[in-house]
């Protein structure tokens, strides 16, 4: 469908869109998540209830910024959006906010919050996109202008006014759900249209956000949340969605899924770290007795078995680049050299090598590596006289109860005298499997994102030469 014709030439004239492109690795996350959801509906309803109201704050914060209405770096919000935005959760987070700042956030939370609802009334398990409701988020996101601190200027007159011919030229594009068009393209879509027709007048790039969100719910996936340093990438595929077919636009949105997705199973799966905590420790012996429970649990192996297949994989890889390194830097002094190991699964003593360095890594992915029920690893060295410097690939499980993902995340670091330093995810984000996935699908996603990852260990090795 060429939606240049579509919406009557008012896009210019973007290239075709492939709405029956599968959707490949957010299907599987939205199948996988319903799994999961619907087996916390049962076993642990507060925990669901704790991550849906994370994700609402994580996605509060994420537009308060994007639309300059609070002013906090990324540190600062990952606390907020971990300890809550009332009085406790800032003063666990040592934020200094204006009252008129947490209530702009509150706001914002709340409009999730309500989607959800609105969203769980719904007969149809994938419910068309509802104009009137799109109305309705306007409203619910004009009300954050009485709360800008000290300013008494009326709201724009065109936010107000909704151009409803325009709102619904945008709707028409949009394949009905039963003909299922992938989740990540319809978000996309949304931002794009609704950014360039603006039917919401100066807010209606708030409104897209919103409304992306409000489409990738109801596609059992997450709301839309774009960090900070991935503004220029959001700016730059949005201005690129009229000549790309919104291909960048809709990596932005996959990339969104992943990471939501991550944490969002690391979270159901956290245990509280205080050691007299009775109950959190008797939820994981109940988690690991009841493994064999349920079909949904039965099913939790499948992303074990898809991440060995991909591990095995990666060795190869990882052997073609120990060869290429080999014959780059041998200038036959015998003091450079490159080598490879690895372990498998199932090692008894080798997958808990690297414990360390992996544990801190991916902490600061903002999950939970969990080397007990998954870990494996491939690791190239590098031996020049300038000391020792490793590349370390780390498979482990997800969240300290697992719940059927598997991440992958490329570190680098150096060594010196037995010390580790200069240590660093350089994988711009972690690679991941569910039990959802196919072992072909997640070996091409694994090239895909090995290849730029790869890249970037060796050019932090090379520049430190």
């Amino acid at each position: 469908m060429n939606n240049g014709e579509a919406v009557n030439g008012l896009l210019g004239d973007p290239a075709a869109i492939e709405w029956d492109a599968p959707s490949g690795e957010c299907t599987a996350i939205a199948e996988a998540w319903a799994d999961v959801r619907d087996l916390c509906l049962d076993e642990n309803p507060d925990g669901l209830t704790a991550v849906e109201a994370r994700l609402a704050r994580e996605w509060a914060l994420d537009v308060a910024l994007a639309e300059r209405l609070v002013d906090v770096d990324r540190s600062m919000a990952f606390r907020l959006a971990t300890n809550g935005f009332d009085a406790a959760g800032r003063d666990a987070a040592g934020a200094d906010m204006e009252q008129w700042e947490v209530e702009i956030l509150s706001l914002l939370r709340d409009v999730v919050l309500w989607l959800l609802d609105r969203l769980d009334d719904e007969e149809d398990a994938r419910p068309p996109l509802d104009p009137e409701l799109l109305v309705e988020l306007h409203r619910r996101l004009r009300e954050l202008e009485q709360f800008r601190a000290g300013d008494e200027r009326p709201a724009a007159a065109d936010d107000g006014d909704v151009s409803a011919e325009n709102l619904q030229q945008i709707i028409d594009v949009i394949p009905p759900p039963g003909h299922e068009p992938a989740p990540e393209l319809v978000a996309a879509w949304l931002l794009h249209a609704l950014g360039r027709l603006r039917p919401f007048g100066s807010m209606s790039d708030r409104v897209a956000r919103a409304a992306a969100s409000y489409s990738l719910m109801a596609a059992d996936l997450f709301p839309l949340t774009v960090r900070r340093e991935d503004r220029i990438a959001y700016s730059d595929a949005c201005a690129a969605a009229h000549s790309d077919g919104l291909a960048a636009l809709r990596q932005i949105v996959a990339t969104s899924q992943r990471r939501s997705f991550l944490q969002g199973v690391s979270t159901l799966g956290r245990v509280p770290s205080e050691p007299d905590d009775l109950t959190g420790v008797i939820s994981v012996i109940s988690d690991q007795f009841r493994a064999g429970g349920s079909r949904v649990r039965r099913n939790f192996s499948d992303a074990m078995n898809v991440a060995t297949e991909v591990f095995w994989h990666a060795k190869g890889r990882i052997a073609g680049i120990e060869a290429d390194l080999i014959a780059a830097i041998d200038d036959g002094s015998g003091e450079r050299r490159a080598f490879a190991d690895y372990s498998p699964p199932d090692h008894p003593e080798r997958r808990n090598w690297h414990r360390k360095q992996v544990i801190d890594g991916v902490r600061r992915q903002g999950y939970f590596a969990n080397l007990r029920n998954f870990s494996a690893w491939n690791r190239i060295g590098l031996d020049t006289p300038n000391g020792r410097s490793e590349i370390l690939m780390s498979f482990h499980a997800v969240g300290q109860s697992f719940r059927g993902v598997v991440a992958g995340v490329l570190i680098f670091y150096r060594k010196r005298g037995g010390e580790i330093y200069d240590h660093q995810v350089v994988s711009r984000e972690p690679f991941q499997v569910n039990f959802r996935d196919s072992v072909a699908v997640a070996r091409r996603r694994f090239d895909a994102w090995l290849e730029p990852s790869m890249r970037a260990a060796l050019e932090i090795w090379r520049r430190g030469e």
